[in-house]
């Protein structure tokens, strides 16, 4: 089971680079109501990760297997899935703002102040696991997990250990808030100005980083 932690802590990481997630749970902590609505993303967040990877676990698990239980798909979908995230990456990359221009505010952001915890949960749940980047990884996890020598339970064991840390930088402000209160609103706004105006940079850099990884270590188990 240690081995599958090892080998998903890469996607846990990038998971956890969700700028927009993080900036969007800061601003619904400085809503009217940020006790609901930021509790509610979160749970949107984290309940799709899960959704996603399980359902790619159980179709890997129908996919056909060698005659000692080992996936034959598998090292090609994570292959797939190491191309598809470095021309996600590119694609990020080249959507970053010029040097000395401001990123711009999604419109989407100034209505988030009469949000309601239904929607903020549909919110989190796009962000965690049905926007492109999260989606591929929640996929990716899946399709690792189902691959490692590891009981089902065992597999669900290591993805919630995953779907915490990558879950942890949505999480954190939300725990924080609720101990600091309102002297913590402005560190926290200046956080979600300096998410919003890296995204695209950090979003692309660290797909590249999980694509190459991806592709590597597919190849490598092809060689061997």
């Amino acid at each position: 089971m240690l081995d599958a932690i090892g080998s998903a802590l890469p996607l846990a990481a990038a998971i956890a680079v969700s700028p927009l997630a993080i900036a969007s749970v800061v601003l619904l902590l400085l809503s009217p109501r940020p006790k609901a609505a930021s509790t509610a993303f979160v749970l949107g967040f984290v309940i799709a990760i899960a959704v996603v990877a399980a359902i790619a676990y159980a179709i890997s698990l129908a996919l056909p297997h060698s005659s000692d239980e080992v996936s034959i798909s598998a090292p090609f979908i994570v292959l797939g899935l190491g191309v598809l995230a470095i021309v996600l990456a590119v694609r990020q990359w080249r959507s970053r703002p010029a040097a000395g221009v401001d990123a711009e505010t999604p419109g989407w952001m100034a209505k988030l102040d009469d949000v309601t915890p239904t929607s903020a949960f549909t919110m989190g749940a796009f962000f965690g696991g049905l926007k492109p980047k999260n989606l591929l990884l929640s996929v990716a996890l899946g399709v690792e997990l189902e691959a490692a020598s590891t009981t089902v339970a065992e597999s669900a064991i290591v993805l919630a250990i995953i779907i915490v840390l990558g879950s942890s930088p949505v999480i954190l402000p939300v725990i924080v808030s609720l101990v600091a209160g309102d002297r913590i609103a402005e560190p926290l706004a200046r956080l979600r100005a300096w998410m919003i105006e890296h995204n695209a940079a950090m979003v692309g850099a660290i797909l590249l980083v999980v694509g190459v990884l991806l592709i590597g270590k597919t190849l490598s188990g092809l060689a061997v």
